[in-house]
């Protein structure tokens, strides 16, 4: 296994490059294997092997360069295993099928008939894979087979964790992509959808370690294989479709899983009857929703609701001054406020749009990014119509408050005043900027250094200081220098794996690139050696210094 000569992060990286098919011109010249890598530029990658075992690597990336094993090796090594894997599947297919070939076919009969008697799994692929109907027992069967799933996993405390989180929904992902997609290629609609339904309020209501975002992934695929079912449906079978979804949505799915049935509902049903009907279920939801007590949480669903019934209206052609009203009657919600804003802009009422904005700018003054969106909109509403004082003071409120920092924002208040009066307003924007809201970015471009440098210099880790280094470096060699050395002699106070000791000695050989570098990493490694000589994989990631 070779995963273990790379960092987690570069492994990452690396197989998002082979995934993607960043990894071309692979050849094979004795033991050793080339290939190119497209990244930011085009790298060569060659890999020495004996006996399997990997010797050397090498690319000329500038990762590599300072003696890392970069994404572009791991990118390779991914690619050579995938290749490896594909011919080890081709030669087994190979043999199997040449050994059933040539078996007597009584024998074959007998041991299929043991192997499916024994196995629900592979008797419900064998019997989709003949085209035959699904009986009740059939369906029974497949629904034992997913509980079964269920309970290896989850176990006696009903609970997946994350070790076995992923072979879960793999299982999971595998029944559906294979038994039930079988079943909707045969035109079994009506079981795909039971089923799909089955696993989709199972997994919801699992309990589990969802770090890896597994529940999504399923719930994705259900949504998937509906749509599918419904392409494909009867009236007669939609209208049943449209009341499972809809009776699924009274809390009988967990909630954040209502979420994939409102969409497919609000998606698709686009006949007259269903539409009618959407209507209605969204108008007894809104009464519900408007009865609650008022909350973000509430405003934000209601919301959601009152766009898909103005999304609804529009579909059904509904008269445009009925629409309107519908808004009107409904701008204290924030959603729908900035849909009837959009309206008031595309048809030119900017003295409309712009009292909305002033107003939702101050019912909303407790939410900053509801606030900031209100800010832009007003900003080039103004400078659009010509109200040059109030774009004036709108662009300052934005740089200062709603998004202070902003580099873009900041060129753009530049832009309206001369040399000479920039001087003096610049200077209130730095005294009022904190050193963390994106200040370092207008010292460069006000090409005031001796402000950046502080501020790399007092900020913690090294991140500033890789972020500015090439406009720094020649400015201020010996500031930098010492930023590197204190940085990485704090690190080393600390006993940790070799990954860890490999980024030490990554940041000792960029400190040996500043005048007088050397001098002090060969102080530093000495000092080490002798300090920390109980830590073997410290020593031998310093010998390759």
């Amino acid at each position: 296994m070779w995963k273990y000569l790379f960092q987690d992060h570069i492994l990452g990286r690396g197989l998002d490059y082979f995934i993607n098919s960043l990894v071309e011109n692979v050849y094979f010249k004795g033991n050793i294997i080339g290939a190119t890598v497209y990244g930011t530029e085009k790298y060569k990658v060659e890999i020495v092997k004996e006996d399997d075992e990997i010797i050397e690597l090498s690319c000329n990336c500038p990762y590599a360069d300072d003696g890392n094993n970069c994404k572009h090796m791991a990118a390779v090594l991914f690619c050579l295993e995938d290749k490896d894997r594909a011919l080890k599947i081709e030669d087994i297919e190979t043999n199997i099928t040449k050994l059933v070939k040539e078996a007597d076919t009584v024998l074959v009969e007998g041991f299929l008939v043991d192997i499916l008697k024994n196995d629900e799994k592979l008797l419900n692929r064998f019997k989709s894979s003949l085209h035959c109907d699904i009986s009740q027992a059939d369906m029974k069967r497949y629904k034992n087979q997913i509980n079964n799933i269920f309970r290896r996993y989850a176990g006696y405390h009903d609970f997946v964790d994350y070790k076995n989180a992923c072979d879960f929904i793999s299982e999971i992902e595998e029944l559906l992509d294979n038994d039930i997609q079988a079943m909707i290629d045969n035109n079994q609609l009506k079981e795909a959808f039971e089923l799909t339904n089955y696993i989709f309020i199972k997994v919801g209501n699992q309990d589990m370690d969802d770090s890896d975002g597994g529940t999504g992934q399923v719930a994705n695929r259900c949504l998937e294989i509906w749509q599918e079912i419904l392409d494909n449906s009867s009236i007669e079978l939609k209208r049943k479709i449209y009341n499972w979804f809809t009776g699924h949505l009274n809390g009988s799915v967990i909630d954040y899983m209502e979420n994939y049935i409102e969409e497919i509902i609000f998606d698709d049903f686009k006949e007259d009857e269903f539409m009618e009907e959407k209507i209605i279920f969204l108008d007894n939801k809104i009464r519900e929703y408007k009865k609650e007590e008022n909350s973000w949480s509430n405003n934000y669903g209601l919301g959601e609701l009152l766009l898909r019934r103005i999304n609804i209206m529009e579909e059904m052609e509904v008269s445009q001054n009925i629409i309107e009203d519908y808004c009107k009657e409904n701008l204290k919600i924030n959603k729908v406020r900035e849909y009837y804003i959009d309206i008031c802009i595309d048809r030119e009422d900017y003295d409309m749009a712009i009292k909305l904005l002033r107003e939702g700018k101050g019912k909303e003054k407790d939410w900053p990014g509801i606030v900031l969106d209100y800010s832009l909109n007003l900003k080039n509403l103004y400078k659009k119509t010509g109200q040059d004082k109030l774009y004036k003071e709108e662009l300052w409120l934005l740089v200062l408050n709603y998004k202070a920092g902003d580099l873009e924002l900041y060129k753009e208040l530049k832009s309206i005043y001369t040399d000479k009066e920039w001087m003096e307003k610049r200077e209130i924007v730095f005294t009022k900027l904190s050193p963390y809201s994106g200040v370092d970015k207008l010292y460069v471009l006000e090409g005031l250094y001796d402000r950046l440098i502080k501020i790399v210099i007092d900020s913690n880790g090294l991140y500033m200081l890789i972020e500015y280094e090439e406009i720094l470096k020649d400015i201020y060699p010996k500031e930098l220098l010492d930023k590197y050395e204190n940085t990485v002699k704090s690190m080393a106070t600390n006993t940790s794996g070799r990954g860890y000791y490999r980024e030490m000695v990554s940041i000792l050989r960029r400190m040996k690139k500043y005048p007088k570098g050397k001098e002090k990493v060969s102080e530093i490694a000495s000092e080490w050696k002798s300090k920390y000589r109980n830590r073997p994989a410290m020593m031998d990631e310093l010998s390759k210094l």
